[in-house]
């Protein structure tokens, strides 16, 4: 009830009594001791036991016969892993234990038990604990939505000067993160605002607002990452938009070339032909002549050109 706490073993855990106070039970549900005590001495339902520790499960909250559970995801914030491969995390709890389980390493739990072991600084109840949790897991996920919306703005700042290539295939990927995450933070919304429409009977009034927030905090968060799978769809246009452009400023500028030589490529053509009876062939100034008929026909191409508006 202070906010701290002492880490507890195996037979502390088998012993255990209510009158004992609050406990929270932490387990790797890949260990096989862990998994044995679940099923014969935890006192869990084989419904709730078969929720919790099922292989792949999404996001949601449902009432046991003997307590709360709620399974949610995490950033995987692992090193060389990727964020967007959210780690799950099960609870359950009645509100004087708490057992939550993980597959793979989750920092938020680590964060709080530190707060509580170290420091002295976590949470007072199992009510709070719960809801710590909870929080913690979206404050992670923030912090990982607000990275992504930085790497869009560098793309957008970037999109005058750099590959167009490269940068639709940054796009692709940003918008991929983010439609992975996006698939597990709209049901973790829907899961979290039907705790808050339907509380756990040992969660106190004072935790509901804490609660509330973070259930706010996710809406604007999937509400976020809409808006960067939008933005990206249109700087991605953008850049398409601006490489259709460049391309076809560069095809009108050969079109212009082609049609200035195509009439001269004709008369000297023309002229080159072996045939008898072409004029000038014994005069020694036909040549220059030929070239001034060039440019005369040159410059009267760029004046049709210009009166036209083509250039």
């Amino acid at each position: 009830g202070k906010g701290t706490a002492k880490p507890v073993g195996w037979n502390e855990i088998r012993k255990w009594k209510s009158k004992d106070g609050p406990i929270w039970i932490h387990l790797d549900r890949t260990v096989p001791e862990a998994l044995q005590w679940l099923r014969d001495e935890s006192g869990l339902t084989p419904v709730t036991l078969d929720a919790i520790t099922t292989e792949e499960s999404r996001p949601r909250v449902f009432r046991g016969k003997r307590g709360y559970i709620a399974i949610l995801r995490g950033i995987n914030q692992n090193e060389g892993e990727d964020p967007d491969d959210m780690v799950a995390i099960r609870l359950w709890s009645d509100g004087e234990r708490l057992i939550t389980l993980r597959h793979r390493r989750l920092f938020a739990p680590r964060q709080i038990y530190q707060e509580l072991t170290e420091h002295g600084t976590g949470p007072v109840s199992v009510a709070a604990l719960f809801e710590t949790i909870v929080a913690r897991l979206i404050s992670q996920m923030a912090a990982c939505v607000t990275e992504y919306e930085e790497k869009l703005d560098a793309v957008e700042l970037r999109a005058e000067n750099a590959d167009a290539g490269d940068l639709r295939r940054e796009l692709g990927d940003i918008r991929k993160d983010a439609i992975e995450i996006r698939r597990f933070m709209a049901p973790q919304r829907e899961a979290l605002a039907a705790m808050l429409a339907d509380p756990p009977s040992w969660m106190p009034e004072e935790v509901k607002p804490s609660l509330r927030e973070t259930m706010d905090r996710q809406q604007r968060l999937v509400e976020e990452l809409d808006a960067i799978r939008e933005r990206g769809l249109v700087i991605k246009d953008d850049i398409s938009n601006k490489l259709a452009e460049k391309m076809n400023n560069n095809m009108y500028v050969i079109s212009i070339i082609a049609a200035i030589f195509l009439p001269l490529s004709f008369f000297t053509g023309l002229l080159g032909i072996n045939v008898g009876g072409m004029p000038g062939v014994d005069n020694t100034a036909a040549f220059w002549v030929t070239c001034l008929l060039m440019v005369i026909i040159l410059i009267a191409q760029i004046w049709i050109f210009r009166k036209l508006k083509w250039i």
